[in-house]
């Protein structure tokens, strides 16, 4: 059985056993601009998520095909959002692959609970299409932000307990507590609500 999605910015069918995201042409965009637009995003893409996994973090191995093609290996489950209702302790194994992430100065960019899946009991992040590298406290805190605005506005019933939950697994990164004075700064400001 074959599954077809059309992201915003990619068509992804899941195979059986493995997960192809490809980016398709735009044609608004100069030819040579857009193929390498696609062929870059494509290579930052694998390469963040080859390093998420080298430094421990839950996610699907990839692999870069031919035309701006990424084939991921399938993740069994179901996704976290659809989860963590009945299993908002779930939150805490998310929270210490985002440490790890932020360890390294990955930003994910998209955290939300429908880019997490959740394999037996183990939470894998997918969709790393707008992952970044970042020093940035900020950047780190905006990651969090959005992750907390989907808890608050999807899960309302559990969003607190989540988030405790979450904030114990991210606590395995050292500069947690400055990733969250500076929540608290974005927070304030609201430019992201």
């Amino acid at each position: 059985m074959t599954e077809k999605i059309q992201g915003a910015e990619a068509e992804i069918t899941i195979k059986e056993d493995t997960v192809v995201k490809k980016r398709p042409e735009k044609n608004y965009r100069h030819p040579e601009l857009d193929e390498r637009l696609r062929e870059e995003r494509t290579e930052t893409e694998e390469k963040i998520i080859s390093e998420a996994r080298k430094y421990g973090v839950n996610a699907p191995e990839a692999e870069i095909k031919e035309d701006s093609t990424l084939e991921m290996e399938k993740v069994d489950g179901k996704t976290l959002k659809e989860r963590v209702e009945e299993e908002p302790e779930l939150l805490r194994d998310l929270g210490e692959n985002i440490a790890y992430l932020h360890s390294e100065d990955i930003i994910h960019g998209d955290l939300t609970t429908s880019n997490a899946m959740v394999e037996k009991s183990t939470v894998v992040l997918i969709d790393f299409g707008l992952s970044f590298r970042s020093q940035r406290l900020e950047d780190r805190a905006v990651d969090l932000h959005l992750l907390k605005q989907v808890l608050d506005t999807s899960h309302p019933d559990v969003a607190e307990e989540s988030w405790k939950n979450f904030l114990e697994g991210y606590r395995e990164y050292e500069r947690s507590g400055e990733v969250l004075d500076q929540l608290e700064e974005v927070e304030k400001r609201g430019r992201y609500k």
